[in-house]
């Protein structure tokens, strides 16, 4: 379809006016990519090969970080193996799961003070299986303080204790907020008169308690703030 047609070498685009061959780097310095490469304009000509070193430089750029990441876990993970698996399987293996599964959240909760058959605990799953991914997530951070789950129920460091609610709090539940303690898993939970109350409750409480410092502030404070 071009046989016949021409091309310039030497011709540089417009969209090319300050490409030259160097390289700006992280910190904002530049270096030439080849001897006075800074004189060197990018053209038709010679642009494949400023690709090519360009994506050498970059690639070589970071080898001694990605050395010592490596050697790092090398410490605590058989290295050796890592070539066996793809990369978002290896994610998973290490840093658990990015969705938080509500069923096997539920094989591993501990019930105190609270009948895991009471109307409190049913609107609770239930609530929590109605949330989004992202509201899921930051549930677990309310009651974790992390916002993955383990690979499976049997790789979980503790169980998730619901606990049923004390004082004031149980005498008059809709008054107040879950009360969580991310150090033990738990969640402590006033009996709500209805699901709906639970549910602005919990989205409340997790939208608002972003931090671990949350935990010896607000979380049982007396009502909610409305506007």
């Amino acid at each position: 379809m071009n046989e016949g047609i021409e091309i310039d070498e030497n011709f540089k685009p417009e969209e090319w006016a300050d490409l030259n061959f160097s390289l700006f780097l992280p910190d904002g310095t530049r270096i030439p990519l080849v001897q006075g490469g800074e004189d060197i304009p990018v053209n038709l000509g010679n642009w494949r090969y400023y690709v090519e070193l360009a994506e050498r430089h970059r690639l070589k750029a970071n080898a001694d970080a990605f050395k010592l990441l490596r050697e790092g876990l090398a410490c605590v993970l058989p290295i050796e193996l890592l070539p066996l698996f793809t990369a978002s399987e290896l994610e998973q293996l290490v840093s658990g799961t990015r969705v938080v599964d509500v069923n096997m959240l539920r094989q591993c909760t501990e019930y105190e003070n609270i009948s895991p058959d009471s109307d409190t605990v049913k609107n609770f799953w239930s609530v929590l299986e109605e949330m989004t991914d992202d509201e899921r997530t930051l549930f677990l951070r309310f009651v974790w303080a992390r916002s993955r789950m383990p690979t499976s129920a049997q790789d979980s460091s503790m169980n998730f204790k619901l606990l049923g609610a004390q004082g004031a709090a149980k005498d008059d539940p809709d008054r107040y907020l879950p009360h969580a303690q991310t150090c033990f898993f738990s969640l402590s939970l006033p009996p709500y008169s209805t699901k709906e109350i639970m549910r602005n409750k919990l989205i409340y409480a997790i939208n608002n308690s972003p931090n671990m410092d949350a935990d010896v502030r607000l979380h049982n404070a007396d009502g909610w703030a409305e506007s």
